[in-house]
């Protein structure tokens, strides 16, 4: 009987002692993107639209206990960048108080961000603009300006592309952020 006991007692200061914590976790409609547990970095835009990066200490019912962190790019003392890190102290906030997520693909940005067709055609028109400027040929001429206002329309496009992407996923109707319960 006294085995018995003990063995009842070892068991249950085990499952206390090695029990799992609440997740963060961010969800699109019903599937899961990204999760967090205690001791992962953390980077979002606060409801101030501040960004803020930190390490998650404890996640509790709907709030988040942070380590809020500062991680900078400094020189040291031979003048090559080192990267530096610095503590700003405990925060406490409620899961709707993230306002945003960064974007973690970044593999095609550079078609989707417009930033290739601006470049195209910029370069484009610059070195269009000089060949008839060195070669002494009319710069507005019927020709020339079909294809100037082409490579126009592709800065333009890009130009729009540019202002409607966004780096980071806004949290509200397709994407959620929310707390999973898990032990006790």
């Amino acid at each position: 009987m006294k085995q018995l006991l003990i063995l009842l007692l070892f068991t249950i200061s085990t499952g206390h002692a090695f029990s799992q914590s609440d997740l963060l976790v961010l969800k699109q409609r019903n599937q899961t993107i990204q999760t967090w547990v205690p001791g992962s970095v953390i980077s979002f835009q606060y409801s101030s639209k501040q960004w803020i990066q930190g390490i998650i200490k404890t996640v509790r019912n709907d709030s988040i206990i942070m380590e809020q962190i500062d991680v900078r790019q400094v020189a040291n003392q031979f003048g090559f960048p080192t990267i530096d890190t610095a503590k700003l102290g405990i925060m406490k906030l409620h899961v709707n108080e993230i306002y945003g997520i960064p974007k973690r693909s970044f593999g095609t940005n550079f078609i989707t961000n417009g930033g290739l067709f601006q470049l195209g055609s910029g370069a484009f028109i610059f070195l269009n603009l000089m060949n008839s400027l060195i070669h002494n040929e009319q710069v507005f001429s019927s020709t020339n300006i079909t294809r100037l206002s082409i490579a126009g329309g592709f800065f333009l496009l890009g130009s729009f592309l540019s202002a409607n992407h966004k780096t980071y996923i806004v949290i509200g109707k397709k994407y959620t952020m929310q707390t999973i319960h898990l032990g006790k």
